[in-house]
């Protein structure tokens, strides 16, 4: 990560939540009867939200019912926001006697000596046995093997989504600052603001790509207005424009990176953007040129030695921090490409042809809803309304 050199004074005064970082294994307690009494471990690396007020000698970690000792802690430098859009199915879970409590990627945050009941939000998958429950304020993970029971609850079963409209965006641009639209891919910065105030007015959830990983996969409830909003290309006019917009709603979206394109190190930029809510993930390595002759627009990937586009795909997933969705240079695509990126390890990739996504489709030709700059808002609700 590149930082630049006055980003404590230009940044960090603004942060609304610094996360602590565990710095050693040290125990878990919960307050019983007047006492703290130790329940468990969170473990070295563990990154917690903790309230701004300390309880006595102890920290409280948001959202839950857990202490912890300050000693083995430090401030971490991230401050990502712990929510979640999923929903909870009319099912719990009942722990066994020792449980531990993962991120989405694995990392163990808290080993637990206590039996816990809590509801469920993400159910196992083929090749994910874990449960998806809600810890401080997000969703972590218990393994399925140290689940003793679940029981329906006999809570009335929710509306959700059938379908998913993905947005696609590509470049912004300001008439304020003397620009004009190149083509039909800028969006005037106005503009994407009037797209957000919509869908805060009418109530609709931005979604993280593992909301709709579990969407897809079927794991997962997602409510009715829901949407999902990408970036191709990661060009600057993200983080002059859009950036700011998207911080001021408090709303996600997920920039596709042309990663051989950025400096080898994470550029400061990039790393704000993800902090407050815009992930990253792959659009290609060294992928985003032609060479297919014949081949839609001729992208790369669709005639690539199978090896040699693997690995691209790694590096790229690599560089987004161990991403696991895909945007396909150009939109171009076949068998062949599909096939590198399967092998490549993604769970999702994304084309630029139309329409809407829903579980059942193949998850690596997903279509989006391309947003073209200059046109009505009642157009542009057309595009996300059910």
């Amino acid at each position: 990560m590149k930082q630049p050199a006055d980003a404590e004074e230009t940044v960090y005064d603004d942060l609304r939540n610094m996360k602590i970082e565990v710095t050693a294994d040290t125990p878990a307690y919960r307050a019983v009867s007047g006492q703290y009494e130790a329940v468990g471990t969170f473990r070295t690396g563990a990154l917690l939200d903790i309230d701004e007020e300390p309880a006595g000698a102890y920290l409280h970690v948001r959202g839950t019912d857990y202490y912890l000792s300050g000693a083995d802690t430090k401030d971490s430098m991230r401050w990502f926001r712990n929510e979640t859009n999923l929903m909870p199915y009319s099912l719990e879970l009942t722990t066994a006697g020792h449980y531990t409590v993962e991120t989405f990627k694995g990392q163990v945050y808290a080993e637990m000596d206590t039996v816990d009941t809590m509801p469920v939000y993400v159910l196992p998958g083929e090749d994910d046995p874990r449960y998806g429950i809600l810890f401080q304020n997000g969703i972590y993970y218990i393994p399925a093997a140290e689940v003793a029971a679940t029981a329906e609850t006999g809570s009335p079963k929710p509306a959700v989504c059938q379908s998913l409209p993905v947005l696609m965006y590509h470049f912004f641009y300001s008439e304020a600052a003397g620009e004009t639209r190149k083509d039909g891919n800028f969006v005037e910065v106005e503009e994407l603001r009037s797209h957000l105030q919509y869908m805060q007015d009418n109530g609709y959830h931005t979604l993280t790509m593992t909301e709709v990983l579990y969407y897809m996969q079927d794991r997962a409830q997602i409510p009715p207005r829901s949407v999902a909003i990408t970036i191709d290309d990661g060009d600057p006019t993200v983080y002059q424009y859009a950036f700011p917009v998207f911080r001021d709603y408090g709303m996600h979206a997920t920039l596709f990176l042309i990663t051989g394109w950025e400096s080898p190190e994470l550029d400061w930029s990039f790393w704000e953007m993800r902090e407050e809510g815009l992930e990253l993930q792959s659009h290609g390595f060294l992928t985003h040129q032609g060479g297919c002759s014949g081949m839609g627009h001729g992208g790369r990937l669709q005639c690539m030695d199978h090896a040699e586009g693997v690995e691209d795909t790694i590096r790229s997933l690599d560089y987004c921090d161990g991403g696991f969705v895909y945007c396909y240079p150009f939109g171009d695509y076949n068998d062949n490409a599909v096939s590198i990126l399967r092998d490549a390890g993604v769970k999702l990739a994304f084309t630029t042809e139309a329409g809407r996504i829903h579980p059942g489709m193949n998850m690596l030709t997903l279509p989006r809803v391309r947003i073209h700059g200059g046109n009505s808002l009642s157009t542009f609700a057309a595009g996300i309304e059910n």
